[in-house]
């Protein structure tokens, strides 16, 4: 049996589905019982990685575990998944982490994906990590600004990533649980060409068929804006350190790792807003 922590997000949502396509009944985790009826043929724990014994109630009896964390509580649940894992002698765990735990590691955002990546190699599974580029759907986050002031505002306006569609990684992800002579190690995941927000902007303008106005936004607004929202100012700064890093290796670099994994290109930013356009209008 395979668990799945984040099931409902853009990567684990893609590969719940293509393992229930394929024959296998995930064991998923949510908090809302109406997201689990949207993933049929799934079972279902209702909760959360703060509630007690949630986590073992998930990973009991399995034999791998899919795993993604994000926020400023990712730390804190990593080490309360990797300490179940642990228990319940899971066997192989696939977690995604980032290209900031790419050694050395240069920010504290890095280093709490790194620290991810320890405690799960401590637990004695057999662990691969998934190390995305920014992500194709960190593009959503721009949805308010388009549709109420036909705006983008965005730091690092002309740093160039590689951004990669989740259901990329979600693919890599399914081919390792299956195959896990794939597994053991660390894949930095790209999509096939390197653009700035700058760019990505343009090409969003392109399929509305009207134009955007784009706004390099100072890093300051950019904190100011997440902290508004209640972001420890912390994670905020490590996450803006880490996005600033003008490495190709992390993240600027195409890589032809999802090809080699699936056996296919990976998917264009293009045909990721074909898909999701609609979001924008």
């Amino acid at each position: 049996m395979i668990a799945v922590i984040g099931a409902t997000g853009n990567v684990g949502r893609p590969l719940v589905a293509s393992l229930v396509a394929r024959g296998t009944r995930p064991r998923i985790l949510t908090r809302d019982p109406a997201r689990a009826r949207r993933a049929p043929g799934a079972e279902a724990v209702i909760g959360d990685l703060d509630t007690p014994g949630c986590a073992d109630e998930l990973l009991a009896g399995a034999d791998a575990a899919f795993v993604v964390t994000a926020g400023p509580d990712a730390a804190a649940h990593d080490r309360v998944i990797a300490a179940a894992v642990a228990r319940h002698g899971v066997r192989q765990v696939v977690k995604v982490t980032s290209v900031a735990a790419l050694p050395p590691v240069q920010d504290a955002y890095g280093a709490t994906h790194a620290a991810a990546e320890t405690a799960y190699l401590a637990t004695g599974a057999h662990c691969t990590f998934l190390r995305p580029a920014a992500f194709m759907s960190n593009t959503l986050q721009w949805h308010w600004s388009v549709t109420g002031s036909s705006t983008v505002h965005q730091p690092f306006g002309d740093l160039p990533q590689a951004v990669v569609d989740p259901a990329d990684v979600a693919e890599v992800a399914r081919r390792v649980l299956d195959t896990p002579r794939l597994g053991g190690r660390a894949y930095t995941l790209t999509g096939p060409e390197s653009l700035t927000p700058r760019q990505r902007a343009h090409r969003l303008a392109a399929t509305l068929g009207r134009p955007l106005t784009f706004v390099d936004a100072p890093p300051e607004q950019a904190r100011r804006a997440m902290t508004d929202t209640g972001l420890p100012p912390a994670y905020v700064d490590a996450l803006l350190t880490s996005q600033s890093h003008r490495d190709p290796i992390r993240g600027g670099l195409p890589l032809p790792t999802v090809h080699d994994l699936t056996g296919r290109p990976p998917g264009t930013f293009t045909a990721w807003l074909a898909g999701h356009v609609e979001v924008f209008r």
